[in-house]
Parts: C-alpha cells; sequence; structure tokens
C-alpha cells in the first residue's frame, strides 16, 4: 500500500473549525498519520507527494439514507442475488461521487453478506456499506421482514441483530410510492413502535424511522425512534419534539426535489404529491435548523445526490461549513462510525477526496462530477476527474 502525502491544499477536516488554508496531509498503511499546515508538517523520505495547490480535500461524504437494493419484502432468492450485484456498481458510483460511506435503508441478511464482503477488502472500489435492516407492518410503507403486534416485531428485530444488521429501518407513516398509501396514514402504531425501539436499544442498535406527516411523526417521537426521515410534511409540534428529545433528523430533501423528479418515470400521483410537498419540506428543514436540531444527511436518491442535498440544505440556511459538517462528522456519529471516519484527523481511516476550487465559496460547485480531481479510500486512490496516479507527483 502507497504512503501518499497532498501538499498546500485547503483542508476542511469536517469538524467545523476554519480550514487549514495551505494545509498537508500524510497517510500510510491506510490511515491518516498527519494533518496540519504545510508549513509545520515536514513529509518523511518515501512518500508520494501530490501537489493539491488550488484544490480542496474534504472527508469523504456519508449517504445516511440510500435504497441500494431492492426491498426484500419482494425478492425471491435470485432476486436478492441481482439485487446485491446492482450495488456493487451503485456502491463504486458512489465512491466516485467520493462518497465513502453509504447506510441501506432497505437491508435483510442478503445485504449484509454484501457489506461484509466490501469491508472484508474482498470487493475492491466501493463505498463501505451499513446496513439499516427494515422491520414493517404487513401493507406498510416498505415491504422489509413483515412483523405484526408488540412481540412479533421484537421477535423480527431479533432477527435482524442476530444477522448483524448495523441498525433497524421501520415506517410509522405513508409515503409516496404507492398509490394506495398517503404521507398521513399511519403505518406502524406507536405500542408496536415502542416495542421494536426497546429491543433495538437493550442490543445497543439505533432505529432509523420513515415519517412524513402526523400522526405518525408523533408515534416516532413519543416512542423515541433515534433517526426521524424525511418530514415532507413536518409540522411545529414535531419540530419541537424532536428538539425536546434531542433526536437526530434526517431530512432527505433530495427526494422531494426537482433533481429527483427530473427524467424519472414515476407515476405522476408520485411526482405530484413529491412536487406539493417540496416548499413543506424545505421550511421544515429551515425551521429545524433555527432550532438548533441535529440535521444529518441521507438521500433516498443515488450516486451523487448527496451533492445535490448539500445544495438544498445550503437553500435551507445551512452554511456551506454547516452542510459539509452534517455529511460528514455528524451523520458519521449518528451512524455509530466516527471513531474511525467522518474527520480528517491522525489515526481515522484515509477516506477523503479532493476537489477543484473552494466549495465553501459555491457549494453547487460540487454537484458536478468534473469538480472531483480525486478520491483516495482505505488510503488507495481511486481513478477520478483528470487525475493520473501514475503522471501526477513525486516521491519524497
Amino acid at each position: 500500500m502507497k504512503k501518499i502525502a497532498l501538499i498546500n491544499g485547503r483542508i476542511i477536516d469536517g469538524r467545523g473549525g476554519p480550514p487549514i488554508e495551505h494545509g498537508t496531509l500524510i497517510m500510510g498503511e491506510g490511515r491518516l498519520e498527519r494533518v496540519g499546515p504545510t508549513t509545520a508538517v515536514t513529509v518523511p523520505e518515501g512518500y508520494q507527494v501530490i501537489d493539491i495547490r488550488g484544490k480542496t480535500v474534504l472527508p469523504a461524504l456519508i449517504d445516511g439514507h440510500m435504497h441500494v437494493g431492492g426491498e426484500p419484502g419482494r425478492l425471491d432468492p435470485m432476486g436478492h442475488i441481482l439485487t446485491n450485484l446492482q450495488a456493487i456498481g451503485k456502491l463504486q458510483n458512489c465512491l466516485r461521487w467520493g462518497t465513502g460511506t453509504v447506510a441501506h435503508a432497505a437491508g435483510s441478511p442478503e445485504s449484509m453478506i454484501l457489506g461484509n464482503v466490501i469491508r472484508n477488502g474482498q470487493v475492491h472500489g466501493c463505498s463501505d456499506l451499513l446496513i439499516g435492516a427494515a422491520v414493517t407492518a404487513t401493507c406498510g410503507h416498505v415491504r422489509g421482514r413483515s412483523a405484526d403486534g408488540p412481540w412479533e416485531v421484537r421477535k423480527a428485530v431479533r432477527e435482524m441483530i442476530a444477522a448483524g444488521a448495523d441498525f433497524i429501518k421501520t415506517c410509522s407513516s405513508g409515503g409516496f410510492q404507492w398509490e394506495h398509501e398517503k404521507l398521513t396514514h399511519e403505518d406502524y402504531s406507536r405500542e408496536e413502535l415502542q416495542a421494536l425501539v426497546g429491543q433495538a436499544h437493550s442490543r445497543d442498535k439505533r432505529v432509523h424511522v420513515h415519517a412524513h406527516a402526523q400522526p405518525g411523526l408523533a408515534n416516532a417521537i413519543t416512542a423515541g425512534c433515534d433517526v426521524i426521515l424525511h418530514g415532507a410534511l413536518i409540522d411545529d409540534a414535531a419540530l419541537e419534539g424532536i428538539a425536546a428529545k434531542g433526536l437526530w433528523y434526517m431530512p432527505t430533501l433530495y427526494i422531494t426535489s426537482e433533481q429527483a423528479r427530473k427524467g424519472k418515470h414515476w407515476p405522476a400521483y408520485m411526482t405530484e404529491r413529491m412536487k406539493a410537498a417540496h416548499p413543506i419540506h424545505c421550511a421544515g428543514v429551515a425551521k429545524a435548523h433555527k432550532m438548533g436540531i441535529k440535521i444529518v444527511t441521507g438521500t433516498d436518491g443515488g450516486p451523487g445526490s448527496i451533492m445535490n442535498e448539500l445544495h438544498l440544505l445550503v437553500g435551507c440556511g445551512l452554511s456551506p461549513m454547516e452542510a459539509l459538517v452534517a455529511s460528514t462528522r455528524s451523520t458519521a456519529d449518528v451512524l455509530g462510525i466516527l471513531e474511525r471516519t467522518g474527520t480528517l484527523e491522525a489515526g481515522k481511516k484515509a477516506d477523503l477526496f479532493v476537489v477543484n476550487g473552494n466549495p465553501l465559496q459555491d457549494i453547487e460547485h460540487l454537484a458536478s462530477q468534473d469538480s472531483i480531481f480525486l478520491v483516495i479510500k482505505n488510503g488507495i486512490i481511486q481513478m477520478a476527474g483528470a487525475f493520473d496516479p501514475n503522471e501526477t507527483g513525486k516521491t519524497a
């Protein structure tokens, strides 16, 4: 594994402080060794030196909510194989966009196998994959491990944790997907959610809950779900409940945005509902930010959608730095992986990417893949932009 030094670049380390305008990062054996001003960091002999003057280096971004494969409740054994193979291509594309970690929002034991082979280095060039095992109601919004009633729900959660789930994903409201459902429909009841949360927390697993509107939002907050997802029709009562309990809010603004609707062959009822919800969605996120609610990032989209999510968050009042921290340190924190990724600090994984220019001046610049100069994952350079690792740089 090469030892690499990036010199003379702007460093945004993901912690929210002022960037280092002329910085150096040194990495070896897949880990960051030193991060600091170029004047204070000496590059040892034997390192490949890459001058990134005029460019910015950031921690690899984290998409905390993406469907990398099909809904497990709708797949047969051959379907699981196919969707996992397709997921590899999606995760490779995510990495090319500077996304180092993706959380799958409808996981099952079959998708946990994919997460493990990526983590063990048996599949290369992919974003890391965390699995949110889907435990959902019959006829619910997501078709995961179907379970109804408190004790059946508890059993399903136990099964998913035994299989190796990173967290539990569930639903408390309807969504956009099915014509028969509305955002205001109750999915799991409060009693079922309390059983699900209690069982997950007893095994130190967090719960992410799809919740667009009341009464689902109130049910999820009262039950103590850790991460409130979406909130396309979120209201003041829900925001106050999230703030009072110190929960995380992952709005996935991308899914109601024009970017998500553009070019999609979704049914008209879906796109009409999304379009109508988007201004309410944005207003809710703006209020959440003003209230100091912990905002984290997921998209419900695909490769590159996280860049649009950043732009949308800035449009809701977050500064570019706040949006970048939300998509790095904060999302790493809520997913329980902050000790190894999410910030550029010595000892952490060398997961980062370099962009042309300064995203703090224009966050929308990131929405073009041409802005990405290179991506490094586990200390290994991935081909990106115009960078050629065989021709650029020198050895110190």
